[in-house]
């Protein structure tokens, strides 16, 4: 019991003193682990397993898009979109089973971690700004498991 409220406690504060780009591209890391679970879920007959990495995967789309800041512009609106495509061919994707969607989506994100890696990079160096988490966003994003 005290080891995990440890545990938790250092996560809560490793994800408090993390800059928001980090946290972007830690969100993109899990959300592509949950939709290669999926994938290798979907292709075992693991139904249940490919709905509950889907469901994840679904979770933190949801975080990515409540973490937008659409003030920031074009950039936000159109990261809005995607997310919201994303979130509703996942829907699809778990009722038919689709797994060349869900490779797509994969895709997807894998390209737009990329991106993100090269912006937090650049953000270190102080050259660019994000259309994520406004000032004041609570980083207490959960670290979906």
């Amino acid at each position: 019991m005290v080891a995990k409220q440890g545990l938790e406690s250092y996560v809560n504060t490793s994800v408090d003193t993390m800059d928001a780009g980090k946290l972007i591209v830690l969100l993109y890391d899990k959300l592509e682990e949950k939709l290669q679970l999926a994938i290798d879920r979907l292709n075992k007959g693991d139904m249940v397993g490919k709905g509950n990495a889907i469901l994840k995967s679904q979770d933190i789309i949801m975080e990515l898009l409540s973490s937008l800041n659409l003030k920031a512009g074009p950039i936000a609106v159109n990261l809005q979109a995607i997310y919201l495509f994303m979130f509703r061919e996942l829907n699809r994707i778990n009722f038919e089973k689709d797994v060349d969607a869900l490779k797509k989506v994969l895709q997807a994100v894998q390209e737009l971690k990329s991106a993100w890696v090269e912006i937090t990079t650049k953000q270190k160096n102080g050259t660019t700004k994000t259309g994520h988490l406004e000032k004041g966003y609570s980083k207490k994003l959960a670290i979906v498991a």
